[in-house]
């Protein structure tokens, strides 16, 4: 549409308005004026609300970068607010040598990739039985699941401690399996790992939400049940495996209470961070006992934070428009 013939347009509109206002009463017209000034406005609180809300979300990320750059003298210098004074990068090497960071970067992942996803398949299987299969105490079952997602790890750490520490058959034999990875990946093939519940329940929904014209269809041409779930269901919960997968990963990359629980010589990214005062003090100072000011460690403890979510911000980064089209497709909202 060419600029001419769209004055036209624009010119019988407002004498189009013009004419309807002067046709309303005075109690309309005074609420299309209060109207238009209202649309006028919200966009300007809207973009209020959404800066505001913005700088709050982005705040902790802006000052761990701001530290994590600058010198410790930067730290006792009134004047250095956000923009460090002297850029460095010797905060993030110490840091990275403290942690071992390419050593425990490792271990978390085989640790983190391996248990998310045996743990993925084994929620969607549980998930997929609740979903579509009648069967006794299938209520009490799924009661069972809730709770999993109400009761937090430290009601049941202590027994899974001593069932892992004397695991086997009484009288027959006992392995001590503490400080073993399969103190993560046991739980996560049974359908029992960390934040497993709601992994239970978003994959029981969203098989609840599919056709079962798909499973009529395979069981017609002779699959079983389990044959159909990995054939025929599995490849059409794409969005709901990899929203799954992606929560996994987060929560099992951020866990400490049961890695501390299990581990005392496997090292991950967030057992060598909430360690990192001792292990600043033996690796940068060979002395344990030495002290570091509270205002010094900040820029070594944002180094650590900014380092051990850097690897979980490029997955978003990468990731994010599968992740949001997962979440609206899995049955998480609506």
């Amino acid at each position: 549409m060419t600029d001419r013939t769209a004055a036209p347009e624009k010119r019988t509109l407002r004498e189009e308005k013009r004419r309807r206002m002067n046709k309303a009463s005075a109690e309309d017209r005074e609420y299309l004026r209060r109207r238009a000034f209202a649309d006028k406005l919200m966009p300007f609180f809207r973009a209020v609300i959404l800066i505001g809300l913005g700088f709050v979300i982005m705040y902790p990320l802006l000052y761990m970068i701001s530290c994590a750059f600058r010198e410790r003298a930067d730290m006792s210098d009134p004047t250095v607010m956000w923009i460090p004074r002297h850029y460095t990068l010797k905060v993030i090497r110490e840091t990275m040598e403290a942690m071992d960071y390419w050593e425990t970067m490792w271990n978390t992942l085989v640790l983190n990739i391996g248990c998310s996803v045996v743990q993925v398949f084994s929620c969607a299987l549980t998930g997929y039985g609740f979903a579509r299969f009648n069967f006794k105490g299938r209520k009490l079952l799924f009661g069972i699941v809730i709770m999993m997602i109400l009761v937090p790890a430290q009601v049941i750490s202590l027994p899974l401690y001593t069932q892992f520490r004397y695991f086997g058959i009484n009288g027959l034999f006992s392995l001590n399996l503490i400080d073993s990875r399969l103190t993560m990946y046991l739980p996560a093939m049974t359908a029992n790992g960390i934040r497993a519940g709601l992994m239970i329940y978003i994959f029981r929904q969203f098989f609840r939400g599919m056709p079962r014209e798909l499973e009529d269809a395979a069981y017609i041409d002779g699959c079983g049940p389990l044959r159909t779930f990995v054939s025929v269901m599995l490849p059409n919960a794409s969005a709901a495996l990899l929203t799954v997968f992606l929560f996994s990963v987060v929560w099992y990359w951020n866990d400490y209470y049961v890695s501390s629980t299990f581990f005392t010589n496997t090292k991950t990214i967030a057992l060598m961070l909430t360690n990192i005062d001792n292990e600043l003090k033996l690796n940068l100072f060979n002395d344990p006992t030495v002290q570091i000011s509270p205002r010094d460690q900040i820029v070594w403890k944002e180094a650590g934070c900014l380092l051990s979510i850097a690897p979980v911000l490029l997955m978003y980064v990468f990731m994010q428009k599968h992740f949001t089209e997962g979440i609206e497709r899995s049955g998480i909202v609506g």
